[in-house]
């Protein structure tokens, strides 16, 4: 699956040509039309709060350049009762924005070899005035790249027993998959020092109690047979 998508590398050329480079899990990892992939196998899915609702922004939003822009995101909370712990792909990449309005741009991809298509002339600039000129939105004219991400559901199959997840998996200290849950307990992962040091002062202070007892028992026993 394809796991993250940088298109600030894309418009190079060999020979004067387009071309794709092949990736070593088989698919491109680089594509002259849209830059650099990078591909993965048997992910592990992020885990998030979700009701069924995926809120996003758009090209009239303003944006953080100074960090990570999150395209869209699963809506929910431990609060709400129609919200559930879902498993979900989280897509990476980097994308063109204008850094003086602080909004995403929309490219204008693909078109006849004469016009203002990226794909056409490999011209990012007459490509997103394009873009944004079809949309209807407002261009500065100056642009850059963000990094930004992007939410995916992923379905719940069952899988072969010897693929099933394991208890640790979810229910260890730190790395779990739940890891990033909040607003339940979860066994393994979360816990009270306090409550716990009290918990095996008890435990070794009752298995203390029963060795005790046994010797002392022990004890009467052989005086009672002297």
């Amino acid at each position: 699956t394809k796991m993250s998508w940088d298109w600030s590398t894309s418009g190079k050329m060999k020979d004067g040509k387009p071309y794709k480079e092949k990736g070593p899990l088989g698919p491109p990892s680089y594509d002259t039309q849209k830059g650099d992939f990078v591909w993965d196998k048997n992910v592990k899915p992020q885990y998030f709060w979700y009701d069924g609702t995926i809120d996003a922004i758009t090209a009239k939003d303003r944006i953080d350049p100074s960090k990570r822009v999150a395209l869209n995101w699963p809506v929910g909370n431990p609060g709400d009762p129609r919200s559930r712990i879902a498993p979900f792909k989280v897509h990476t990449g980097k994308q063109p924005y204008d850094t003086v309005n602080k909004t995403m741009l929309i490219p204008h991809l693909f078109g006849p070899p004469d016009s203002d298509a990226y794909w056409s002339k490999y011209d990012w600039n007459l490509a997103l005035e394009g873009g944004m000129k079809k949309v209807g939105l407002p261009y500065s004219g100056q642009f850059g790249f963000v990094e930004t991400s992007y939410v995916f559901p992923t379905t719940h199959m069952v899988a072969p027993k010897e693929m099933a997840v394991k208890c640790n998996e979810c229910h260890t200290p730190k790395d779990g998959r739940m890891a990033n849950i909040e607003g339940v307990f979860m066994p393994g992962r979360d816990g009270n020092r306090t409550i716990q040091t009290l918990g095996w002062i008890a435990v070794l202070g009752s298995l203390g109690g029963v060795l005790l007892h046994g010797l002392g028992r022990t004890i009467s026993r052989r005086k009672k047979e002297d």
